[in-house]
């Protein structure tokens, strides 16, 4: 009994070795120290320096992305400067002096634009013959016209506005002017003018910017308080 067991015991290790050695039907399959031996090839391992391991081991770069386009700033707007409206005012009824004051005064202002419009206040129209050039050539038609039955005359002296001018009458009216002109006509005078008279008066307008044309003009009114203020199309 004691061999039949030492017989079984030598047959189980000798399946034991032949499965391990691949001889039961395995081919040409390598055992278990062979693979390994295949599997580790030492003639193809080789050993890395410690830069170039640092270099495998090291990670790769980031990507480099392209450039991008510059960025160009856009100024900035100018600030808007506000709009001063313009306006107008105009001063009436100005003798000589004023006015030239005032027009010479607003045309020393920067901004400022000034005209004067001069009228006559008619009072009076004045009947006579121009001037005839000398004493000698006016006191001779003044002969010839009395004896024409024009007795109301008188010859303008040299310092006169009208200088040798024979004056034939001062009238109220254009009616009673026109009058005594087609009287004069009837008796034969020629040559007859008639002239308007009055004083003068002058309208000066200024136009510039509202603010300080505001302030030029109050200070106008408070220099001259009788002068007449008003406003005007700018």
């Amino acid at each position: 009994m004691l061999r039949f067991f030492l017989i079984l015991l030598l047959l189980l290790n000798g399946l034991a070795l032949a499965a391990w050695q691949g001889w039961l039907g395995q081919g040409d399959t390598p055992g278990e120290p062979q693979r390994l031996t295949n599997q580790l090839q030492p003639g193809h391992i080789a050993l890395l320096s410690p830069a170039a391991l640092a270099d495998a081991l090291s990670p790769a770069p980031p990507p480099v992305a392209p450039p991008s386009a510059p960025v160009v700033e856009t100024p900035p707007p100018p600030p808007e400067v506000p709009v001063v409206p313009p306006a107008c005012v105009a001063f009436v009824g100005l003798a000589d002096q004023l006015a030239a004051a005032m027009l010479a005064d607003a045309g020393a202002q920067p901004a400022f634009e000034a005209r004067d419009i001069a009228t006559t206040d008619v009072t009076s129209w004045w009947v006579h013959l121009p001037s005839l050039g000398s004493k000698a050539a006016a006191e001779q038609r003044a002969v010839t016209l009395r004896s024409q039955g024009v007795k109301d005359l008188y010859v303008v002296g040299e310092g006169g506005a009208n200088p040798f001018a024979i004056s034939l009458g001062l009238f109220k009216s254009a009616e009673s002017a026109n009058e005594q002109r087609r009287r004069l006509q009837a008796r034969g005078v020629r040559g007859i003018d008639i002239q308007e008279r009055g004083q003068a008066s002058h309208r000066v307008e200024v136009r510039g910017p509202a603010d300080a044309l505001s302030l030029w003009a109050s200070d106008w009114s408070t220099r001259q308080p009788d002068a007449s203020r008003l406003e005007c199309v700018p």
